[in-house]
């Protein structure tokens, strides 16, 4: 238990220093939100592939591979890769304003409402990203309170109001405190999930005898449960069938490319070359990852055959490196866990704060809008409230934390994904379609889900597609304003000054930046700020 509690403390003390540190940094809801479009090359690959690293990850995936075995690849891993494959994409695209956008919501109103004070679009896609977010930050305090609980002993109500602190500390520092803190969160997850492995495969006598496990298995999930036919385990469809399967893939890979956070994600380098090279280094950060997760997730049941009654499978990786690791592996393993959990949710609260105090109520009501200090207050004690209400609602927590993501990253597929897409690399996208996307998919979405249907995120996919096309079709092309920024270098004078209307800045000459942004360029050239 000491070691637990030096490696916690040492990690809590960083988290603490980080956010004092990065409160100093900032100045304007742009370094708030974004760090003032200036991030560096490798904060942006700790920070993206910290973010991409949830509890979903780390402890929901090796829980899939001990249930269903090679499946999950197929199913999750396979499916986030290929979204991250897609996202340079939308990164060449969505930075090369010269004055990018703060938020989501705030990119979706430049193209297909700028001339709108009170965008309904931008307020609409904000409230769909308040609640999916807040599902994101109720999982990661779930993952975060079963690791410390299952491995410590600590009462796991108490354990996830103690996960609140980590929570606030990096989030109330606004961008700069996450990134830098998602940054250290890689390398603790990147080294404990090696240890892990590493403990894992002595432990089941090396990969040759995981193998011939998982050939032979019928032990059931939890003890009790019904047993596995011998061999399933390493079918591609293990336990799903082949349209759950792909459901689960088409789910993770078309909604998380396009996933509002690494949209938002992709606003905060200071190019557009920096933002795809971040994501491209990334992926390579992210194989080395799960490599040790998958030999983790598959190498549990050669070691602990069934699960305790009672118990999800999200329990299986703490559950293993409690048994079988030395304490001090096992603690720093366990800040691998805790900073996966850490290093999501903070993006996701600072997004889900941001969406409803910048982009919904500052939007609603644009006459009273209050200057940049006062904004930064009030964001910080909407962030501070979620953040509170994230913890209350995971006293009773649910099971299967990568399904919960499936299901939110379903929905943001088939909701965003034509509007951002299309948005980006077609110049006839325009409103009417960008309604008929939100609107269609996600109430298609929400039905097919209710009723249970075979593959809800396609249905509503290919549905929201057809509506698309018509409301395009039958509706006139996007004013300029709405498509300059996104495909030519120079826009006009009148694209620039709708540009600064949207973000609330002084207006500016055609193709300049905001007085905010060069303001913190200036800063960056003299050697301050944290971007290098």
């Amino acid at each position: 238990m000491s070691w637990y509690l030096v490696i916690f403390i040492l990690y809590f003390a960083f988290i603490a220093w980080a956010c004092l540190r990065s409160l100093r940094n900032v100045e304007s809801m742009s370094d708030f939100t974004t760090g003032g479009h200036r991030m560096g090359l490798w904060i942006g690959v700790g920070t993206s592939a910290a973010t991409w690293l949830s509890v979903a990850s780390v402890m929901g995936v090796p829980g899939y591979l001990y249930s269903t075995g090679v499946a999950a690849i197929i199913g999750w891993v396979a499916g986030w890769f290929f979204a991250t494959a897609l996202i340079p994409l939308v990164a060449y695209k969505i930075r090369r304003p010269r004055v990018p956008a703060r938020t989501f919501p705030e990119f979706v109103q430049m193209r297909y409402e700028p001339k709108q004070r009170r965008s309904n679009i931008r307020v609409l896609v904000a409230a769909l990203m308040v609640v999916g977010y807040f599902i994101f930050v109720h999982l990661q305090v779930v993952g975060f309170g079963i690791v410390v609980s299952t491995i410590t002993g600590v009462d796991y109500r108490i354990a996830i109001f103690g996960f609140l602190a980590f929570l606030l500390f990096t989030s109330l520092g606004g961008f700069w405190s996450v990134a830098v803190t998602d940054t250290v969160n890689t390398v603790l997850i990147l080294g404990g999930v090696i240890l892990g492995a590493i403990t894992v495969l002595n432990a089941a006598g090396g990969w040759e005898n995981i193998m011939t496990t998982l050939e032979t298995t019928t032990a059931p999930v939890v003890e009790g449960g019904e047993e596995l036919p011998a061999g399933v385990m390493l079918t591609p469809l293990g336990t799903f069938s082949l349209g759950a399967l792909m459901a689960i893939f088409l789910s993770n890979a078309l909604g998380a490319a396009i996933a509002p956070h690494w949209v938002g994600r992709m606003l905060a380098p200071k190019n557009a070359k920096t933002a795809v090279m971040q994501m491209m280094i990334s992926l390579g950060v992210l194989i080395l990852i799960f490599v040790p997760l998958i030999i983790i997730g598959l190498g549990a049941k050669t070691l602990v055959p069934s699960l305790p009654e009672g118990q999800s499978t999200d329990y299986i990786l703490p559950f293993v490196i409690e048994s079988y690791t030395h304490p001090l592996i096992g603690a720093l393993t366990l800040i691998a866990l805790a900073a996966a959990a850490v290093s999501t949710a903070n993006s996701m609260l600072l997004h889900c704060g941001t969406s409803l105090y910048y982009d919904i109520l500052q939007t609603l009501r644009p006459e009273h809008r209050p200057d940049e200090v006062t904004s930064r207050r009030r964001l910080r004690w909407v962030v501070l409230g979620l953040g509170v209400v994230a913890v209350l609602s995971a006293i009773n927590p649910p099971v299967l934390l990568a399904m919960g993501f499936t299901y939110v990253y379903g929905g943001f597929g088939a909701v965003f994904f034509f509007v951002v897409f299309l948005g980006l690399y077609w110049k006839r996208m325009n409103r009417a379609g960008a309604y008929a996307n939100i609107i269609l998919g996600a109430g298609t979405y929400a039905v097919a889900e209710a009723v249970g249907a075979p593959s809800p995120f396609l249905i509503a996919f290919i549905t929201a597609l057809v509506g698309v096309l018509v409301a395009v079709k039958l509706t006139p092309a996007p004013p300029a304003e709405a498509v300059e920024p996104y495909f030519q270098e120079e826009v006009s004078t009148d694209t620039a000054q709708i540009i600064a209307q949207v973000r609330g800045d002084a207006a500016p000459t055609a193709g300049a930046a905001s007085d905010d942004d060069e303001g913190r360029a200036r800063r960056v050239t003299s050697g301050g700020g944290p971007a290098a």
